[in-house]
């Protein structure tokens, strides 16, 4: 969830259409090849390692108010 709001927030209307095309998907295929047609290749590890850093930068933020 994690890239595919920021790619949408980053790509504009062409990565809006993406998002709209995997959410038009519905369970017609397999999660992995929806999630391809969103520009998420969750057989790479970017998607994981840009959730992961979301985390860091998000839990570092928390720290930092306490």
């Amino acid at each position: 969830a994690i890239a595919i709001a920021k790619r949408i927030v980053a790509g504009g209307v062409k990565q809006r259409d993406k998002y709209l095309e995997f959410l038009s998907a519905g369970g017609s295929q397999y999660p992995l090849d929806t999630l391809k047609r969103a520009g998420i290749d969750l057989a790479t590890p970017e998607p994981v390692s840009e959730a992961m850093n979301t985390f860091k930068a998000l839990v570092d933020e928390l720290e930092s108010l306490l």
